[in-house]
């Protein structure tokens, strides 16, 4: 079953039948979807579980999913990068350095942008499946991951980059977003600042900081008012008008917590436009370090620059590889999935005041 958007579609057969999938073959069979796995591309499995997985293949007339028919035996040497925005100045780094090393394994990159349209997703990975790759590396943004799942349950590596999904026990590589955030924002409540405004995201790591940040204020005893914690899920049309309407309101916040780059960046311009003393008439602390970004180096020429939680972006796409190539060179076999949490670190500068 695949999901597009909200809705939840059963595939089917030319003739209108619910086709069955490797799951039901599990089920019928008593036989792990992984054996199962190994013997549709051809590696030995026991002559009980042969048994078994035919009896239950013939039983069920069972075809493979149209997500993984790409799938095959031999190894092309090729592996499949999907992001929702290639020009996300996020991704060029980690991307750079895992191309390297699969570069260096003898592996060739294709790069996929799916233009942070979920319908697309599904798309790409189905491009991918076609050019038979060994591997994929996916940025999504699906709230559920069922396509992924069809892929996961028919052999294919999958790694999750910087985005978990709920359910979804797949391979995957993030930074410490909670903990990190939650840290920040109580070194933040140590020096004195008690009234705390943040702007954050839609998207998973953005909600995750922000808990990070719920966390820190509830652990210190502040009740902090709703109209200071605002959420922004068009940077392009709403972003500058809800940090200008926090900056103008009657209790403007002693800090400004900008969930990640993007926002950063909101709150560099209106820094500029309202020509604003950092941090005498505000403090400013920013998920990621703007001028460690592609095109974004001129930033640590405005002081103080900001205060920030970095995120080791090289270490991701490095990590990200060698796990790829780990899953890669064990097809077939069982594993249990692994949540690489990467540690991020904090860059504290004078545009964080000590309020006394």
């Amino acid at each position: 079953m695949l999901t597009y958007n909200s809705y939840q579609v059963r595939t089917f057969s030319l003739e209108g039948k619910v086709l069955s999938t490797i799951l039901d073959v599990e089920r019928e069979s008593g036989v792990s979807k992984s054996t199962i796995s190994r013997f549709l591309h051809g590696r030995t499995v026991t002559e009980e579980n042969r048994i078994k997985i035919v009896n239950a293949i013939d039983k069920l007339n069972y075809k493979m999913n149209p997500l993984a028919s790409g799938l095959k035996t031999s190894t092309t040497f090729t592996v499949g990068v999907i992001l929702p925005d290639i020009t996300d100045s996020f991704f060029p780094p980690i991307i750079k350095e895992f191309e390297r090393n699969m570069r260096e394994n003898g592996y060739n990159v294709i790069l996929s942008d799916y233009g942070n349209c979920k319908d697309n997703e599904i798309k790409q990975l189905e491009m991918l499946m076609d050019k038979k790759i060994d591997g994929v590396v996916l940025a999504s943004s699906h709230e559920k991951g069922e396509h992924i799942q069809a892929c996961i349950d028919e052999g294919l590596p999958v790694i999750l980059l910087d985005r978990l999904i709920d359910r979804l026990d797949c391979d995957s590589i993030t930074v410490d977003n909670y903990t990190a955030s939650y840290k920040a924002i109580s070194r933040c409540i140590e020096m004195g600042h008690r009234n705390i405004g943040a702007v954050y995201g839609d998207f998973y790591t953005d909600k995750e900081r922000f808990r990070g940040v719920e966390k820190a204020l509830k652990d210190h005893g502040i009740e902090q008012s709703e109209d200071s914690l605002i959420q922004v899920k068009d940077f392009d049309c709403q972003l500058e008008k809800e940090i200008a309407d926090l900056l103008d309101s009657e209790n403007r916040p002693t800090l400004l917590f900008c969930s990640n780059v993007y926002i950063g960046i909101g709150a560099l311009k209106m820094r500029l436009r309202r020509k604003l003393n950092i941090p005498e008439d505000i403090s400013v602390l920013v998920f990621d370090d703007i001028a460690t970004f592609p095109n974004h180096d001129y930033v640590s020429f405005i002081e103080p620059e900001f205060s920030s939680i970095i995120q080791p972006l090289t270490e991701i796409g490095k990590y990200a590889a060698e796990l790829l190539l780990e899953r890669i060179k064990h097809a077939g076999e069982e594993y249990e999935p692994v949540h690489i949490e990467l540690k991020t670190r904090l860059k504290m500068t004078d545009s964080v005041a000590t309020v006394k």
